[in-house]
């Protein structure tokens, strides 16, 4: 499974990737999310994070995998699946183009859902995004 989605946002590359690092500013953009712990600051960081979704709350740490401010952050997940979350800040105009990606391996009876996983992950992303950008803007 695969999903991405991008906004351009009115702030400076560094301005949206310095944001979008601070795992302090998680819950302000991230759907379904109820904590958020650790660090994004160097290559082989762990974050912890709890999301809730319809009345279910599941904990799940993230690696930092890739680290290249003020350009690119990458997130692996590693169980209950594999999965692989990038996020790209680009100058464009005098914007910042934010892109995120995210790709997962769905298998056993996960894999029977991926349609509709996909459809989620895809709704989640734009919806991230639209709620990126107003935090960022209305600083």
């Amino acid at each position: 499974m695969q999903s991405r989605a991008s906004v351009l946002i009115d702030c400076m590359p560094r301005t949206a990737f310095e944001f979008i690092a601070d795992t302090d500013n998680d819950k302000k953009w991230r759907s379904y999310l109820t904590d958020s712990e650790g660090h994004a600051m160097a290559v082989g960081d762990w974050i912890t994070q709890t999301y809730e979704y319809k009345g279910k709350s599941k904990t799940v740490e993230f690696e930092v995998s890739e680290y290249q401010p003020p350009e690119t952050l990458v997130y692996v997940m590693h169980e209950p699946t594999k999965a692989r979350f990038v996020f790209h800040c680009r100058a464009e105009g005098g914007s910042t183009r934010v892109s995120m990606s995210m790709s997962a391996n769905l298998s056993g009876p996960a894999a029977l859902f991926a349609g509709r996983a996909q459809s989620e992950a895809d709704k989640l992303l734009r919806t991230d995004l639209q709620s990126l950008k107003t935090a960022l803007e209305s600083n």
